[in-house]
């Protein structure tokens, strides 16, 4: 899930990696399939997503960490130009909650390891 405006909420039927969602730059609004493949799940699609374009940053990248009691230690990094422009890790008791697409979408790489590992 690494563009930086993509709020992913469920994985796609038939992947294990990619979400479907809503971006933040329009809420509510109808993803196309291809879009959510190319650009929401993938980053740097600046040439290809008038949001992405106008985004600061152009991927999140995410690291499982830890597994300690329920709790996932996610790192994180926002790319820019294929460089880290910040850093920083959460702890994720929870797969729900509300927030902004870097604490969704590291809320979402957490799950996504509870189903690869837990299963």
């Amino acid at each position: 899930m690494p563009c930086p405006l993509f709020l992913p909420a469920s994985p796609l039927a038939g992947f294990t990696d990619f979400h479907g969602g809503e971006c933040a730059a329009q809420p509510g609004a109808l993803i196309p399939l291809d879009t959510l493949r190319r650009c929401c799940n993938t980053g740097y699609a600046r040439a290809t997503c008038e949001h992405a374009a106008q985004s600061d940053a152009d991927a999140f990248r995410f690291l499982i960490k830890s597994n300690r009691d329920g709790v996932v230690g996610v790192a994180w990094s926002i790319e820019r130009d294929h460089h880290p422009v910040a850093v920083g890790t959460f702890l994720v008791t929870s797969p729900f909650g509300v927030e902004g697409p870097l604490e969704r979408q590291a809320r979402a790489c957490a799950a996504a390891y509870f189903r690869q590992n837990h299963t």
